[in-house]
C-alpha cells in the first residue's frame, strides 16, 4: 500500500495482476475508484503479473511497480493507468524506493542468471541463481535506475546498475534526508547500509538478538522515524 503525497488516494498491489486505486474522502472514508491493469508477465506457467512493492513520485503523477514475476520495474501514469516505461531488473523484485532521480529496486533472487549460472526453479517456470550445496538462491541484489536518463516510450530496458547485498533482499527504507538506503536481507539476518551518494554498501548490521538463535532473525520490513536517527526493523522469524 502507498498513499499519494496529498493523502487523497491509496494504491494497493493486487496479486491478480493489477493496482487497486482508492479515494480518501474527508480524510476518513475510503472508497474504491478503479483498477489499473498491468501488462502480462507472460511467465511460462502464469500470464498475469504479480505486483509487489510500489512507490509514487513526489508530485503524485507517476507510480512505480515491482513486477515480481516478469523481473521488471513498471512506470505508470496515475491519472489513467497508462504504461510509460519499463526496466529490466534482477530476479523477483520485491520493493522500490525513490531517491531524487533514482529508483532503487530490491531483488529477492539477485541478478538474472546467465549461461554459466547454476539455477533452480523460482516459481511459475522462472529460474534463479542457486548455490551448489544448499540449492537456495545464492544472492540478493539492488538495481539502481536513473529515471532522468531515458524518456523513450515504454519498451524493455537494458539491465540497470546493480550491486549485491545479503540473501533474499526484501524491504527498503530511505532515511528522511535521502542519505542512507537500508536493505533488509531476510536470508542473511543482516541489513545493508548504502550511501545513496555513491551507491556503495558502507556497513552491514547483524539483526539476530543472539548468535545462537536457531532460526535466525529474517528481517523483512523497515521504517525510519521522522528524525532519521532511529530505524525500526521487523524480525520476521522472531515475531
Amino acid at each position: 500500500l502507498v498513499f499519494s503525497p496529498d493523502g487523497a488516494r491509496i494504491y494497493l498491489a493486487n496479486v491478480n495482476g493489477s493496482i487497486k486505486v482508492f479515494g480518501v474522502e474527508n480524510g476518513t472514508n475510503v472508497i474504491g475508484l478503479f483498477s489499473i491493469a498491468l501488462p502480462p508477465a507472460n511467465a511460462p506457467d502464469r500470464k498475469p503479473e504479480i505486483p509487489a512493492g510500489i512507490a509514487i513520485s513526489p508530485d503524485g503523477k507517476t507510480l512505480y511497480v515491482c513486477g515480481n514475476l516478469s523481473n521488471r520495474l513498471l512506470e505508470l501514469d496515475t491519472s489513467n493507468g497508462r504504461l510509460l516505461r519499463t526496466w529490466d531488473v534482477g530476479v523477483a523484485p520485491y520493493d522500490v524506493v525513490l531517491a531524487g532521480n533514482k529508483a532503487y529496486v530490491s531483488n529477492w533472487g539477485g541478478r538474472r542468471p546467465d549461461a554459466k549460472s547454476l539455477t533452480g526453479p523460482a516459481g511459475r517456470g522462472t529460474f534463479v541463481r542457486v548455490d551448489p550445496v544448499r540449492h537456495i538462491a545464492s544472492e540478493g541484489s539492488v538495481s539502481v535506475i536513473d529515471l532522468s536518463r531515458d524518456a523513450k516510450p515504454a519498451t524493455s530496458r537494458p539491465p540497470p546498475n546493480e550491486f549485491l547485498t545479503g540473501l533474499h533482499a526484501s524491504d527498503l527504507a530511505l532515511s528522511p534526508n535521502g542519505r542512507w538506503l537500508i536493505v533488509a536481507n531476510a536470508g542473511s539476518d543482516t541489513l545493508s547500509v548504502v550511501d545513496a551518494r555513491t551507491d556503495q554498501i558502507v556497513e552491514t548490521i547483524w539483526t539476530r538478538q543472539s548468535p545462537e538463535d536457531l532460526f535466525g532473525a529474517q528481517p523483512n520490513a523497515l521504517a525510519f522515524d521522522a528524525s532519521g536517527r532511529t530505524l525500526f526493523v521487523c524480525n520476521g522469524t522472531q515475531n
